[in-house]
C-alpha cells in the first residue's frame, strides 16, 4: 500500500471516530435530561389479576357481556351494525357470494284435463331424493307437505303451515344463444 492511501485511510477512521463520539455524546446528553412528561399516574389496587387463571378451589370468571353492548344504540341499529358485520366477513374470499338455497321440489309440468270429472295433477320433482312424484289436489308429497292447488304453469304447496308457489321453469326450453341468432339473417 502507498503512503497516500494510508494517510486517506487514516483520515477516513479518525472521521468515523469522531462521528462515533458525537453520536455517543448525544446518547449521554439525552438520558441524562429527559423531556418533561405528565406524571405516569399509579394503577389502582386491583383484587387480584382479572387475567389471571383461576387457583384451585377458585370458581372460574366468566366476562361480562354488559361491557361489550352500548346502552346509547337502540337495539334495532345494534342488530344492522352487527348484521353489517356478519354480510362482510374480512375472512371471505373477495367476491364470495352466499349459496343459494336449494329448493327441496321443482315443478316438471301440469296436466289439467277439460272435463270436470277429472282431476288435475301436477309432476314434481323431489330433488334431494331425485325422485318423480305425480300427485293431486291435497295429496302430501311427504310427511308434512301437500300440495294446496295446482293451476296452469305453477303448483301451491303447503309445508308445515307454510306456502310455497312452484312455478314450471321455461328457461331450460327456451335457447337464447347469440349465435345461433346472428347465424339467421
Amino acid at each position: 500500500m502507498s503512503q497516500t492511501q494510508r494517510n486517506l485511510i487514516n483520515k477516513r477512521v479518525g472521521n468515523l471516530w469522531i462521528a462515533g463520539a458525537l453520536v455517543l455524546l448525544g446518547i449521554v446528553f439525552v438520558v441524562s435530561f429527559p423531556s418533561p412528561s405528565p406524571p405516569i399516574p399509579e394503577p389502582s389496587p386491583v383484587k387480584g389479576n382479572p387475567n389471571a387463571p383461576p387457583r384451585l378451589g377458585e370458581q372460574p370468571r366468566t366476562p361480562s357481556r354488559t361491557r361489550f353492548q352500548s346502552s346509547a344504540l337502540p337495539s334495532a341499529s345494534q342488530s344492522d351494525f352487527y348484521r353489517t358485520i356478519i354480510d362482510n366477513n374480512l375472512f371471505r374470499p373477495l367476491g364470495w357470494t352466499p349459496p343459494r338455497p336449494i329448493e327441496p321440489y321443482r315443478l316438471l309440468g301440469t296436466i289439467l284435463p277439460t272435463d270436470e270429472k277429472t282431476p288435475r295433477q301436477a309432476i314434481i320433482l323431489a330433488t334431494a331424493a331425485n325422485k318423480t312424484h305425480i300427485v293431486g289436489i291435497s295429496e302430501r308429497l311427504s310427511a308434512e307437505t301437500k300440495v294446496v292447488d295446482i293451476q296452469s304453469k305453477q303448483v301451491t304447496l303447503d309445508s308445515a303451515g307454510q306456502r310455497r308457489v312452484l312455478r314450471l321453469d321455461t328457461s331450460a326450453w327456451i335457447s337464447t344463444s347469440t349465435g345461433r341468432l346472428s347465424r339467421r339473417r
